[in-house]
């Protein structure tokens, strides 16, 4: 829904003390205190936002995993410099090496096509330019899929979230442990889960699929109770 920013600063203008509730049509409706598409709520404390938010955001812990390992790496650089160039960081990982003459010349190449009449070719199709996915379905997986089968997206976390909203709350997700966190954010945040156990650092409501030494770092199905969906990843 999009909302004209006079309307959004309107509501942030209000009164603290003012205890009515709002709500607005999106852009181009009536506003009508019976529309229900956003409620802008008042508070007598400023710091406390006047948007409803979703409640499941709640849940999440209080740190993402990646930013922690990184954190706790340069903490330790920091009391032991010497071990600088020995740590093998297991956070995000990043390049080490310079872009490949060819794919620098195919990026410049297609930067300038876009700035002339003949070559700029605006929004692509929304699975992929053709030529990419023909070229994706031919190299990467030696024709043994169509180009049809493929589509170019902007990463995995977006798509990841977009899986959870086409199932929804009531859907009970399976996740390797240890595993990408971003399988179980976006479970927390699509509200299919509970609370986090304390105790254990696992939510409610999710199936841990445990991976390690003693199953060849796979997980064992018959000894796992049933779930919608089941997120892998890995190299078997």
């Amino acid at each position: 829904m999009k909302f004209t920013s006079s309307i959004v600063c309107a509501v942030a203008a209000l009164s603290a003390s003012c205890s009515t509730a709002f709500a607005f049509a999106p852009q181009g409706g009536r506003q009508s205190a019976t529309t229900s598409t956003a409620v802008f709520s008042t508070s007598a404390d400023p710091a406390i936002s006047q948007v409803e938010r979703n409640e499941n955001f709640a849940k999440l812990a209080g740190g993402y995993l990646f930013p922690e390992i990184g954190r706790r790496r340069n903490a330790y650089i920091e009391e032991n410099p010497e071990m600088a160039d020995r740590i093998i960081s297991l956070g995000i990982g990043d390049t080490t090496m310079p872009i490949p003459p060819h794919i620098l010349n195919g990026l410049i190449e297609g930067a300038k096509r876009l700035g002339t009449v003949e070559g700029y070719i605006g929004y692509g199709a929304e699975q992929g330019q053709a030529v990419l996915r023909e070229k994706i379905a031919k190299v990467l997986y030696n024709d043994l899929i169509d180009a049809s089968e493929v589509f170019v997206s902007d990463g995995a976390k977006c798509d990841i979230m977009r899986v959870q909203q086409m199932f929804g709350p009531k859907v009970v997700s399976a996740v390797q442990d240890p595993s990408y966190p971003v399988y179980v954010d976006t479970s927390v945040m699509m509200g299919q889960t509970g609370n986090q156990n304390p105790e254990t650092m696992q939510y409610d409501n999710i199936v841990y699929m445990k991976c390690g030494p003693e199953n060849g770092f796979f997980p064992d199905y018959a000894s796992l109770p049933r779930a919608d969906v089941v997120y892998l990843c890995s190299p078997k």
